[in-house]
């Protein structure tokens, strides 16, 4: 079935450059539209929640580039990765929001590894510090990945709710 961007309020970018819809794994329906399509809408353009998003990235990346060079090379070269990858993401390189969504699990890891080698939960300033990251990444990976302005800006698709509900 043919669809256009009216559904996502784009009326005047009708053309021969939308394709049918393609269902995913888990059945959502997305249409894939081009660059120009995506810069020439209105939700082609960042939110909030992405400027914060990559805020966050450079921030916590700039810090951890200035703690990783007294303390490790991993966590420096760490910091330097997170604060690449904010800088692509403002970028819109497709690159960094794929590791936008997997290399930030390092705060997880490095919590829960933490935690569980001291016995406690929390037992010091570092263990706060990863916790709020790692509630900070679980927050930001979901909507990058789930939502509807980043899959339109960084995939270049939206779903398509219409062709989901005549599915059904």
């Amino acid at each position: 079935m043919k669809q256009n961007l009216a559904s996502l309020g784009c009326n005047d970018m009708r053309d021969e450059t939308t394709v049918t819809t393609q269902p995913d794994s888990f059945g959502r329906h997305w249409v894939y539209v081009t660059e120009a399509q995506v810069r020439g809408h209105a939700k082609g353009r960042f939110g909030l929640a992405i400027w914060l998003i990559c805020l966050w990235f450079v921030a916590v990346g700039g810090l951890e580039i200035v703690l990783g060079s007294s303390a490790s090379l991993p966590r420096l070269v760490f910091g330097a990765v997170l604060f690449l990858t904010g800088a692509g993401l403002v970028l819109r390189n497709r690159l960094a929001y794929l590791a936008a969504l997997f290399v930030p699990m390092i705060f997880l890891i490095r919590f829960f590894s933490g935690a569980s080698g001291y016995g406690g939960l929390l037992s010091g300033p570092a263990q706060y510090y990863d916790l709020c990251n790692a509630l900070v990444v679980v927050g930001g990976c979901f909507y990058l990945f789930e939502g509807d302005r980043p899959n339109f800006i960084f995939r270049r698709r939206y779903r398509s709710y219409h062709a989901e509900s005549l599915q059904k």
